[in-house]
């Protein structure tokens, strides 16, 4: 039953990672991607929380280690061309998934 729960938690992250490649869009600000990976985890796969931090990162940004937080939060806007840097996770019954994918 754990491994179960665990793939389930990692398809619905790696769902929602595929999803917020297909809707990201230049303009965008990088908290929208965070926020359409958050909505998709939960609302098709009732997933209410995320292991860690989200990461968004666009441009630069990428490089710097744990990008996201108070201090460096996921607020720039996305450019044509940029390379993009996600990493989510989402937390379903106690157990984490940890995906990170880059592309331009």
């Amino acid at each position: 039953m754990e491994l179960d729960v665990l793939r389930y938690a990692s398809k619905i992250s790696s769902l929602a990672h595929m999803h917020v490649m297909r809707t990201i869009k230049p303009g965008m600000k990088e908290y929208q991607a965070e926020a359409t990976f958050l909505h998709h985890v939960y609302f098709y796969g009732g997933a209410r929380h995320v292991c860690y931090n989200c990461i968004a990162a666009s441009g630069r940004s990428g490089a710097v280690l744990h990008y996201g937080h108070a201090g460096a939060p996921n607020d720039q806007t996305v450019r044509d061309g940029d390379m993009l840097l996600f990493d989510f996770g989402a937390e379903y019954c106690c157990y984490c998934s940890d995906v990170t994918c880059s592309y331009p």
